[in-house]
This record gives structure tokens, C-alpha cells and sequence, in this order.
């Protein structure tokens, strides 16, 4: 697990009652884990166009109300993490069907 930092200090309501913290207590960095290969199966279930959405929740630990709580700059901050994940892991893919493609 890692940090990343926001942009600017933001209210996570839903995660500062689950970590019994005031209601009001700012957070300038949140927690952020690093993706695997079942939680990119585990979203295939959702329309591409929620993939990401439900991406950015697995990595944050954040709810549904709290995610909406993240700056433009922050998600996209995020979405770029998720997007370098699933870039080695296509990676792997497409070297995978060069073989099958090109077999020796």
C-alpha cells in the first residue's frame, strides 16, 4: 500500500466515521492499494464505461459517496495509477497472442 496526496484537503465523510474520526477531519493524502490481477477480473462485470469508477473504489477503499468527494485533478491523479497497472498488464496480453500468433 501507498500514499497519494490530493490536491487539497478533502472530507471523506464515510471513511472518517469507519475510522472514528470527527465528522469534519480533512485529509491531504489517502491510503491507495495496488492493484492485482483479480480485481481487474472482478470488474468485468460492470460496463466498461463503470470500470474505472469501480477501479478507482478498490484502490481507494473509498464509497460511493466518498469517491465523489475527489477533486477532478485527484481522480484523475488516480485514474492515471490504474492506467499504468493495466498497461503491463496488456502488455503481458499482447505478448501472450504474439505467441500464439507467431508460433516457433
Amino acid at each position: 500500500m501507498t500514499t497519494f496526496k490530493l490536491s487539497e484537503p478533502t472530507v471523506f465523510a464515510d471513511l472518517n466515521k469507519a475510522e472514528g474520526k470527527e465528522a469534519n477531519h480533512e485529509r491531504s493524502e489517502i491510503s491507495i492499494k495496488t492493484l492485482k490481477y483479480k480485481h481487474f477480473r472482478s470488474v468485468v462485470q460492470y460496463p466498461e464505461a463503470d470500470q474505472m469508477h469501480h477501479l478507482m473504489r478498490i484502490m481507494t477503499d473509498l464509497s460511493e459517496d466518498d469517491i465523489g468527494e475527489l477533486t477532478p485533478n485527484d481522480a484523475a491523479g488516480i485514474s492515471h495509477l490504474i492506467f499504468d497497472a493495466m498497461k503491463e498488464y496488456m502488455k503481458l496480453g499482447q505478448h501472450i497472442m504474439k505467441g500464439i500468433e507467431n508460433p516457433k
